[in-house]
């Protein structure tokens, strides 16, 4: 991740292997992101999204969760502003 003063300025997509801290990572089910992140947000995908998704929110940053319905399909760290705009682009 890139930060500039403390602030995360850069996206971030996990790789494969890599997980968050409560175990979610690609191949994860949506069921087990639900769990383990309760106050997600969903997003629907809108003509320009490139799928549906979680939004996990934390104090100054975090995952944007795109996923088919079942699997998670991708996993990027970043802060709220940055994964809002990611979501719309693929």
């Amino acid at each position: 991740m890139m930060f500039d003063s403390d602030r995360l300025v850069l996206l971030w997509p996990l790789p494969p292997e890599q997980r968050t801290s409560e175990g979610i990572g690609i191949g994860s089910t949506v069921y087990h992101a639900w769990l383990a992140y309760p106050d997600a947000e969903a997003l629907r995908p809108e003509p320009a999204a490139a799928s549906d998704a979680l939004l996990v929110h934390r104090i100054d940053r975090g995952y944007l969760i795109r996923h088919d319905g079942t699997v998670v399909r991708q996993l990027i760290a970043g802060t709220e502003e940055l994964l809002r705009a990611a979501y719309q682009t693929r």
